[in-house]
């Protein structure tokens, strides 16, 4: 890749890194507190997976270690919350680690399959180092 896109990604990265999206728990999908369910705080598992999965492709070590932290925040939350619902939730309050989204025009959803599929998709790109604290910090 020319050393144009290279920069161009470098900047996307910066500007993501500073646009408030990024939250303790992983990415919002909007910056607006509307109280429906696409708005902050909630946090959706295909979005985490691929702005996580995207920015790993690039080749800088900048990226990747964003990619990594991003997974993490999501896997992190994840797991807090099932430990203790005993479910995977369709969405999550990415504002703290082992909360459950809410707001919309219907009950937040139980045991959703992207949100199992994008853990499992996580865990296998990123992994998970063993000596790393899962639990909310």
């Amino acid at each position: 890749m020319g050393r144009s896109f290279s920069f161009r990604v470098e900047k996307v990265i910066h500007k993501f890194r500073s646009s408030g999206l990024l939250q303790p728990a992983g990415i919002s999908t909007s910056l607006l507190n509307t109280g429906q369910q696409w708005d902050f705080p909630n946090g959706w598992a295909p979005s985490q997976h691929i702005i996580s999965e995207g920015i790993a492709k690039h080749e800088s070590s900048e990226g990747k270690l964003l990619a990594e932290d991003i997974a993490r925040r999501w896997l992190r939350t994840n797991y807090a919350t099932f430990k203790i619902t005993g479910q995977m939730h369709e969405k999550y309050n990415v504002e703290a680690c082992g909360k459950i989204g809410g707001g919309g025009e219907y009950t937040p959803q139980t045991g959703f399959g992207w949100s199992n599929g994008v853990v499992l998709a996580l865990l296998e790109e990123f992994g998970w180092p063993t000596n790393m604290p899962i639990d909310c910090k």
